[in-house]
């Protein structure tokens, strides 16, 4: 590879945005480096993983703060002409939104070095104030004037993109997200003593943790052999606890590291996200065997087809997930055969080894291009 490759996310956090940054670092050798910021659930595994190729800016935060921003521009501008000065031309791959305005801003400042930006899901959504939104949106707007490559894990995303007048035709490049199917099997599971509803995700808005606990608190009324896990932590952890407390058949379990294992202990999972890119749990948990139960948004109907390997719903109607489950939970036939054409599904479109090679093969286009200009 011609140029180096230097992979930029704000903060290590447990998540599959992160997941994906960690298996680029790797693919890229010793060429590949990655550029964070302090702290997250898998700031230890990176440090201890990466060693010298690992770069920390102290002053690059998740969050939006004017003046650490201003300051961490300067200093990631810096680590990208010492790293220039040692090893010739840079292709910088930002992920996350605040990452990807930042970075793109930076790479197109500096002429050896070109940027690529992947969108795992756009901050802009419904959710957020119209404030917030013209600001995301106008950021997103000017990052894409200076970025030269954008992979959009959703197809959709592509549309909404040009629609919403971020970036050009000929930038965008749809690469799902994917994961190693040979790592997840269906276990034999125990159904003689109930069902196992099970959910991976950050205890964060965007995962609808208060709707999982409506629904959850719902379907253990009405199924007395129905038990829902929730692996995963986060800021509204305390709600859900408050929401849910007295039920012991449903349990907040934090983090896990033995995801595999997690998944083997479920027989259906449920996720009722309010935005996403293609989420990577939805992925292991149809490798794992199991049907899903997720929100129809973003790229999620990319990966679930309805009535067929699970079933798709509104963000936040808690009375269809609960009809949803209950159709599941009675008819355990059906758990079987939507979980085996999940499993199919996620080897034919959503395989590893094919979207690692079309990100590589990105890489080898940019750096023929940067070495020619």
């Amino acid at each position: 590879m011609q140029a180096i490759i230097v992979q930029c996310m704000a903060k290590m956090e447990l998540g599959g945005a992160q997941k994906r940054v960690i298996e680029l670092v790797r693919e890229t050798g010793e060429g590949g480096y990655l550029i964070t910021g302090e702290g997250g659930r898998l700031y230890g595994k990176v440090a201890e993983e990466f060693g010298k190729r690992l770069i920390i800016l102290p002053h690059l935060k998740r969050e939006i703060n004017p003046l650490f921003d201003f300051i961490c521009f300067f200093k990631l501008r810096n680590v990208l002409i010492k790293l220039y000065r040692k090893y010739g031309n840079i292709i910088l791959h930002t992920h996350g939104s605040k990452m990807g305005v930042l970075g793109r801003i930076v790479a197109g400042s500096l002429p050896f070095c070109y940027s690529i930006h992947t969108i795992h899901g756009f901050a802009i959504n419904p959710y957020i104030n119209p404030f917030k939104r013209f600001i995301y949106l106008n950021a997103e707007r000017i990052a894409s004037l200076f970025g030269n490559a954008v992979i959009t894990q959703a197809a959709v995303h592509i549309d909404r993109a040009k629609r919403w007048g971020i970036g050009k035709g000929n930038q965008f490049y749809h690469i799902p997200n994917s994961i190693k199917c040979q790592d997840f099997s269906a276990a034999i599971r125990d159904n003689k003593h109930g069902i196992v509803v099970g959910t991976i995700g950050n205890l964060k808005p965007q995962k609808n943790p208060l709707v999982w606990a409506e629904v959850a608190k719902e379907v253990t009324a009405r199924f007395l052999d129905v038990t829902f896990l929730y692996i995963g932590d986060g800021p509204l952890r305390g709600r859900v606890c408050e929401m849910v407390s007295g039920n012991e058949r449903i349990r907040l379990l934090g983090w896990k590291d033995d995801i595999q294992g997690v998944l083997s202990k479920m027989d259906i999972f449920f996720l009722p996200s309010r935005w996403e890119g293609i989420p990577r749990t939805v992925l292991e948990a149809m490798a794992s065997g199991l049907p899903v139960v997720a929100s129809r948004v973003d790229g999620t109907p990319e990966a679930v087809v309805d009535d067929v390997t699970g079933y798709l719903v509104s963000p936040d109607d808690v009375e269809d997930y609960v009809k949803k489950l209950s159709e599941l939970i009675k008819d355990r036939e059906k758990i079987k055969m939507m979980g085996e054409r999940g499993k199919e599904r996620v080897r034919e479109h959503f395989s590893y080894d094919k979207m690692i090679k079309r990100t590589l093969t990105l890489y080898n286009k940019l750096s023929e291009s940067i070495n020619n200009n």
